[in-house]
Order: structure tokens, then C-alpha cells, then sequence
């Protein structure tokens, strides 16, 4: 074997040491500071909130306070009762807490902590009144640096990262929310079917109590 071809093989492979211990000490680095180094995250249920179970809601952001009443079939505005909302895209919206899953648990913060996360001010409050009178409330703050948001409940005092579509979909407003046209004349038709079909029942009733009295 001639010089030239030996000292070819020993680059060659000196290389390819240089190349190990690189990826060596990246696989090390990110062990270290806590990072997933598979293909895959699982995601971690944090909340799981029945949209049934929801008697009144609350969403406070750049926008304002939007405040939604529901009585397990119908959601109303609380602001403006009147208002004909899209009933499906207020029940989608709210579907989206069940489940609220995270990406990341960043573990336990203490107040002191919460700003560097936007939390201290969240951009985003949701608040919830469930049927049994549970209160609960969802806070959501800055993106972090993976494009995933930061976030935390009230059940815990732990931060989390989630997919960023939640600050997209809770950054609304009410006419988001306003029912096309013919949804609203069929809300409207069926609420007077429904007092026309009461009325009968109720004069039935009225005639049954004349006659009883007559006895």
C-alpha cells in the first residue's frame, strides 16, 4: 500500500470519528436539557370539558369579553339575546376543550414565573360555569419558539405547550358566530311552530277546566 493511499484511508476515517462525536454530543445536549429526541411527541390530556356539561362561557380577548349562555340544546349571547348565532360554530368552538391536550409539561411555576411564558396577562381567558357550578378557566399566552402556545388551567399552577389553533379560534368576536340567513328563519319558524302547537293544549285544558266548573 503506497503512502498516498494509507494517509487517504486515515483522513478517511478520522472523519468519520469527527462525525460520531458530533452527533454524540448533539444526542447528549438534547438528553440533557430535557428534549424528545423521537419522531414523535404524545400528546397529554390536560382538560376534558363535556360541551354539555357548560352552562355559561366567558372569552376575554384582544377584542373584548364575549360571554355566552347554554342550556344544554341552545346557546344564546348574553349580551345580546337576540342575536341569532350559528349554533354548530359555537358548539365547534367549544369542543375544542374536549380534550385540551398539550404537547409539552413544563411542570409546576410560581407567580413570578408566569410572565416570561405571557402568562401573567394571558392574551386569551376562557372561563367556564359547568352544570354542578364547577368553575374553570384556561389561560393562553405566547407562542414558544417550537410554534407550539403556551398554556395552563386552573387546576394545576403547571405550564404547558399546545397547538398554536387554540389562540387562532378563542381570538373572536360575537359576529364571528352570526347565523346565515336561513338558519336564522328556520330558528324562527320552528320557535313559532312550537307556540302554535302550545296553544291548542293550553285551550284544551282551559275548555276542560269551564266544563269541570260547569259540573
Amino acid at each position: 500500500m503506497t503512502k498516498k493511499k494509507r494517509r487517504l484511508r486515515l483522513c478517511a476515517a478520522a472523519l468519520l470519528l469527527a462525525a460520531l462525536a458530533i452527533i454524540y454530543a448533539l444526542v447528549l445536549r438534547a438528553d440533557f436539557n430535557g428534549q424528545d429526541t423521537s419522531e414523535e411527541e404524545e400528546e397529554l390530556t390536560v382538560l376534558a370539558v363535556e360541551r354539555e356539561d357548560i352552562r355559561s362561557a366567558q372569552i376575554e380577548n384582544s377584542a373584548g369579553t364575549l360571554a355566552f349562555s347554554y342550556d344544554g340544546e341552545t346557546w344564546s349571547s348574553v349580551d345580546d339575546p337576540d342575536f341569532p348565532l350559528d349554533q354548530d360554530a359555537v358548539s365547534a368552538l367549544f369542543n375544542r376543550l374536549n380534550p385540551l391536550s398539550a404537547v409539552r409539561d413544563l411542570g409546576e411555576m410560581g407567580e413570578e414565573d408566569l410572565g416570561a411564558y405571557g402568562l401573567e396577562a394571558p392574551a386569551v381567558t376562557i372561563s367556564l360555569t359547568l352544570e354542578d357550578g364547577e368553575e374553570l378557566l384556561v389561560c393562553l399566552g405566547n407562542e414558544a419558539s417550537d410554534g407550539n402556545l403556551y398554556f395552563m388551567t386552573s387546576e394545576s399552577s403547571r405550564v404547558y405547550t399546545g397547538d398554536s389553533y387554540l389562540a387562532t379560534a378563542f381570538e373572536c368576536e360575537l359576529s364571528d358566530f352570526e347565523a346565515e340567513e336561513e338558519e336564522a328563519e328556520e330558528t324562527e319558524e320552528e320557535s313559532e311552530s312550537e307556540a302554535e302547537a302550545e296553544e291548542p293544549e293550553e285551550s284544551a285544558a282551559a275548555e276542560e277546566t269551564g266544563a269541570d266548573e260547569g259540573e
